[in-house]
């Protein structure tokens, strides 16, 4: 700490001319040092070339206003993320035939881009569409899903290494929810591929719209992989349907229905909605950063 203080002593003002003061003719607090008793620190000089220290007073005040803002950075801050719904199981496997005898098809399916979610950030869906004659977008529900059989080659990276791909259709018209009241819900009829570069999640339009059965399992789903996924590896198709229902409190039964593999049905386990609470926690993130 000594040394410190010194170097920026130093740094500010030191003898120009060695005389009768024996080093110490230097500017401090506007004033030259008119000898060795005016001297802050007496006989503290640097080991290094024997210099004597100087400027004592101003350094020790800005090491002090340093640590006073270093300590003010580190001020405890109250965070909250707010409670929402999300998926009670996300990840499933299937044995299935593949081109050489039995092997793992992954599906993966997501109600929120997760690689966007960051401290107190809402958990909020991205699709919204614009209907006509409404003045703001509304937004829908939407189900993300995954499918590659393991070691899948990646046409995402021009490689040939891996196994080439299994077709794996699906038709969303077998798709439906079941509410807390009973009542039921279609997902509508196209399958959805994602366009976005940034954020993974659908758009309704044209362009991502893809007529069922399709094959989510190709190479066109996994070229396109945003840069905020759920998967850096594999792209996404989507299910959507048309409710905006959807809160922290939802009880829905989400049917997706089956995959067609090889000329065999592979079941989808029904999707269950679980509740998160709100977080609270204590950080310092906002005053960390620039």
């Amino acid at each position: 700490m000594l040394r410190f203080l010194d170097l920026i002593a130093f740094s500010e003002g030191t003898s120009t001319v060695k005389g009768s003061d024996d080093g110490y003719n230097v500017l401090y607090g506007g004033g030259l040092f008119q000898g060795y008793a005016d001297h802050p620190r007496r006989k503290l000089t640097f080991p290094i070339n024997g210099k004597p220290g100087t400027n004592l007073k101003r350094a020790t005040s800005l090491l002090l206003l340093l640590a006073t803002a270093s300590l003010t950075a580190c001020l405890p801050w109250k965070r909250e993320r707010a409670a929402y719904a999300d998926l009670c199981e996300s990840e499933f496997q299937f044995k299935v035939l593949g081109q050489q005898g039995e092997t793992t098809l992954y599906l993966e399916t997501y109600l929120y881009d997760h690689a966007a979610q960051w401290g107190e950030k809402r958990y909020e869906q991205g699709l919204h569409v614009q209907y006509p004659g409404e003045e703001y977008p509304r937004p829908e529900f939407f189900v993300q899903m995954i499918a590659y059989n393991k070691d899948r080659q990646r046409p995402s990276t021009d490689s040939k290494r891996g196994e080439p791909p299994i077709p794996v259709l699906y038709d969303s018209r077998q798709a439906y929810i079941i509410f807390e009241d009973g009542s039921r819900l279609n997902a509508r009829p196209e399958v959805y591929v994602g366009l976005n570069d940034v954020y993974d999640y659908p758009s309704v339009n044209e362009r991502a719209a893809r007529p069922c059965p399709y094959d989510i399992n190709s190479d066109e789903v996994h070229r396109m992989i945003p840069k905020l996924t759920n998967n850096k590896r594999y792209g996404s198709a989507y299910v959507i349907f048309q409710t905006d229902k959807l809160n922290a409190d939802s009880k829905w039964t989400i049917h997706l229905g089956s995959l067609q593999v090889q000329g065999r049905t592979v079941a989808i386990p029904p999707l269950q909605l679980c509740y998160h609470p709100v977080k609270k926690w204590i950080g310092i993130e906002p005053l960390m950063k620039p």
